[in-house]
């Protein structure tokens, strides 16, 4: 890549191309300035003769693309994945060009003045300053894609320990082992979350690790194929609750929760659990279901061919009527109410002899009545299962 126009002009190359001679003192110059400005190298484990290889390269690179040559992004590159593997904050690597840049202006500036070119300077100041945000961006887009990775390589380690974790083969050793590495105690107890992944493919639980931790309670998580999945440290079963608190503050989908188990051994079944309470939400909704809530809609959706069969075969009817999805709305609504049809009217916005019809006809749609509580059971499983599997 070339210059721009006024840097290509000998006379402003010219400028720059006598700061080539001192590159040992202006890189000291801008180190100094750059540790003595910037608290973040403090603290990061990047070597001071790496840093000082990488100032003094970047200073190189940046007068050789001012005086004029081909510019290379490769010392921005350098710095840019250096600074990432040493854990330096993308803003300390910004700020350092921003140092460069005013260090070598400043420089270039005291030169101008004593060779009456100052005019011409102002003239190139808006190329320099775009050949500095080139490096830094080019920095900036090496640093990212070394996180991105780091990330990548995290998740991966992340979804491994967890499969281990939750697999019913692995030995009490193993899935020790696994705790540890997912930073979760071993002892007391814990519990499952699932989450069914976004069709945006955004995560379904934003901020939920964190969230947790601020209630006391660790947690690990890991992107699977289909949903997001966590295991979450307790220090009592009563703390399920909290948890579906928590997720259901922040849920963007389907979210199921297992029961609380103490034994590591017990995590496939508690996946499990997990993903049929999943299922025990209607297809799109969004929400929190656990697994000890609603026994009867976790035994339907386990069984759904069977339950997908005892909709049709109790609802049937009602389902192909005319006024079928009023009729089902009234029946949900009656139990809804605790069978009592005066609520149920009133929930309904209409007289108690209105629902007291829809009941009837129902009852004639299916040969079962409401009002005896055989019938009334195979009414509301099949209900529940038209429900779910819908």
């Amino acid at each position: 890549m070339t210059n721009s126009a006024v840097l290509a002009l000998p006379a402003a190359s010219a400028l720059f191309a006598g700061l080539r001679e001192s590159v040992d003192q202006l890189s000291d110059r801008i180190l100094a300035q750059i540790l003595a400005e910037e608290d973040a190298y403090a603290g990061a484990q990047i070597p001071a003769a790496l840093l000082r290889h990488i100032v003094e390269i970047n200073v190189e690179a940046l007068l050789h693309t001012m005086s004029g040559g081909e510019e290379s992004l490769d010392a921005a590159r350098e710095a840019g994945r250096e600074k990432a593997e040493h854990s330096v904050p993308l803003e300390g690597l910004l700020h350092a060009y921003r140092i460069a840049g005013i260090t070598l202006w400043e420089r270039v500036v005291e030169l101008s003045v004593s060779t009456d070119r100052t005019e011409l300077l102002l003239r190139a100041s808006s190329d320099v300053w775009g050949v500095i945000d080139r490096f830094s961006n080019a920095a900036a887009d090496a640093y990212r894609e070394v996180v991105d990775a780091r990330d990548r390589q995290d998740e991966n380690r992340r979804g491994v320990l967890m499969l281990a974790l939750l697999d019913e083969s692995t030995s009490p050793r193993d899935a020790g082992a696994a705790l540890r590495g997912l930073g979760l105690p071993e002892g007391g107890r814990y519990a499952v979350v699932a989450a069914e992944r976004t069709p945006s493919g955004a995560d379904p639980m934003p901020g939920i690790e964190q969230r947790l931790r601020q209630r006391g309670l660790a947690s690990a998580w890991s992107v699977w194929s289909t949903e997001h999945v966590g295991v979450i440290a307790l220090s009592a079963a009563e703390e399920v609750t909290e948890v579906e608190r928590v997720v259901a503050a922040v849920a963007a989908s389907r979210v199921g929760i297992s029961r609380s188990f103490a034994e590591i051994a017990n995590g496939a079944r508690a996946l499990d659990q997990a993903r049929l309470a999943l299922a025990c939400l209607p297809r799109r909704a969004i929400g929190v279901h656990s697994y000890d809530s609603a026994p009867l809609d976790v035994l339907l959706t386990a069984g759904a061919g069977a339950a997908e069969e005892l909709g049709t075969q109790v609802l049937g009817a009602v389902r192909a009527h005319a006024d079928g999805d009023l009729l089902l709305d009234t029946l949900e609504t009656w139990f809804a109410a605790n069978g009592s049809t005066a609520e149920a009217a009133a929930r309904l916005h209409c007289h108690r002899n209105t629902v007291g019809y829809r009941l009837a006809r129902i009852a004639e749609l299916t040969g079962r009545s409401v009002s005896i509580p055989a019938d009334s059971a195979e009414l509301y499983a099949a209900l529940r299962a038209v429900r779910l599997l819908a």
